[in-house]
């Protein structure tokens, strides 16, 4: 009888360190899954792309570096070069 009394909480310890080995176990590979942010800014840094910093117009479609945004009549926001900017502000559109 004083067998069955040990061995009942040596059995339940035995279950809890496998079901809490398993949980680490799990854990470990979703933290697999994490990116490191480091190396991609360092993949972006090293871009040979010379157009990467460049973004269309939405009136006339030429690649400007630097848009002026701005929400339509539909709330849908549009980026416009200098060169657009009177149209925008003639259509009263609100400015980001």
């Amino acid at each position: 009888m004083l067998y069955v009394i040990v061995l009942i909480p040596v059995l339940a310890l035995m279950i809890y360190g496998v079901v809490k080995m398993t949980r680490k176990a799990k854990g470990k590979v979703e933290t697999s899954k994490v990116i490191q942010m480091s190396s991609y800014q360092s993949k972006k840094k090293t871009s040979t792309n010379t157009n990467a910093n460049t973004q269309a117009c939405s009136f006339c479609k030429k690649k400007q570096k630097k848009l002026a945004f701005y929400s339509d009549e539909e709330g849908r926001v549009v980026g416009v070069c200098s060169d657009c900017r009177p149209q925008a502000e003639r259509r009263a559109l609100m400015r980001l």
